[in-house]
């Protein structure tokens, strides 16, 4: 059940992955504007918010974090599906009103609901697999290596269909039944996964008992030596504070971590990397490449991927993990290099 639940999560943030940098070419006349000022907005929030989301995931129950972030995520992506349906069928009857001001109005609201619903499908993904599984497995390193090749490969499988399956739409019907397709998705996927979610939580016990944070039962160090500063702050201000200090202990904890120069070395290593991200895909669809070629270059970008799953596990088994590690990045590396060479 945790991973049908997680199939229909991922073939759902596939689609509207795909979908939203199409529409919002389409909207601002096959220009790249809006696609990269809402690439920004979303990689900047997560830089921003990351450790707030990790911090709201570790102190509240299991049950209570994945419910609302499937909630959240579903509704935003759901609203902001109707948003674009209303705008594109009364594109010109909207740009008349308020001296064109109301447009700008559209297209920020549908970038911060694009927002919000990435946000809350990455606190989703924190919660499920780097938690529950790892609670599910009972802690133990072959059966949690075994189980997220699985949901990698699951992953792969919805990154070769999902934008297939709404690109083919798109393209054979029109931008609008492209919208309503995913707004039925996210309404029946809602159900479904809440479900799903619900019986997975009341069959492993385990995943009822959450372990104390640090922090639990007693003040945070910026807390007992700034509290009284804090508590003569208006609360909003306080809040404010305390927000902050979530934020630098998030990341004073990453850094402290064994594997931090590995994660550098790797996130440098993938700033070369041009990936079928939101701008990728909308500066291939204003060269003229259609919504249905793109997806279907996209499926055969995730077969690749899909390989790596398969290869991952059978180098594990024949060399262990530190060495499948060393492979993979120099395979990695290589390919890179070959991509340099071709241009």
């Amino acid at each position: 059940m945790i991973y049908v639940s997680g199939a229909l999560s991922m073939w759902g943030d596939r689609m509207w992955h795909f979908a939203i940098s199409v529409f919002l070419i389409e909207l601002y006349g096959r220009n790249l504007l809006l696609t990269a000022i809402f690439g920004l907005v979303v990689a900047g929030s997560v830089l921003l918010l990351g450790a707030l989301i990790g911090d709201w995931v570790d102190r509240n129950p299991r049950n209570k974090v994945a419910h609302a972030s499937l909630l959240v995520q579903n509704i935003s992506v759901t609203v902001c599906s109707i948003v674009l349906m209303l705008v594109f069928l009364y594109k010109q009857w909207i740009e008349s009103i308020w001296d064109g001001w109301l447009t700008v109005v559209c297209y920020t609201v549908v970038i911060i609901l694009a927002d919000v619903a990435n946000l809350a499908s990455t606190a989703l993904t924190i919660a499920i697999q780097r938690d529950w599984i790892v609670v599910i497995t009972g802690y133990n390193r072959g059966h949690l290596a075994g189980m997220n090749a699985t949901m990698r490969r699951i992953d792969q499988v919805t990154n070769i269909l999902a934008p297939l399956a709404v690109g083919q739409v798109m393209t054979l019907a029109s931008n609008v039944i492209g919208c309503g397709f995913i707004l039925g998705w996210n309404l029946v996927s809602l159900i479904v996964e809440f479900i799903f979610l619900s019986r997975v939580y009341r069959i492993v016990p385990a995943l009822s008992v959450k372990p104390p944070t640090p922090e639990d039962g007693q003040e945070r160090p910026a807390e007992r030596t700034e509290g009284l500063e804090i508590t003569n702050l208006p609360l909003c201000f306080g809040r404010f504070r305390w927000l902050l200090s979530t934020c630098k202990d998030g990341w004073r904890a990453y850094y402290r971590q064994d594997v931090f120069l590995a994660g550098m070395g790797l996130a440098f290593l993938y700033t070369t990397v041009l990936g079928f991200d939101c701008i990728t895909t909308g500066y291939a669809y204003t060269q003229g490449i259609s919504g249905s070629l793109l997806s279907l270059l996209m499926g055969v970008s995730a077969i690749t991927g899909l390989m790596g799953t398969v290869m991952f596990t059978k180098l594990r088994k024949a060399y262990g993990l530190v060495n499948t590690g060393i492979i993979s990045s120099c395979l990695h590396l290589f390919c890179l290099l070959l991509c340099v060479c071709s241009v």
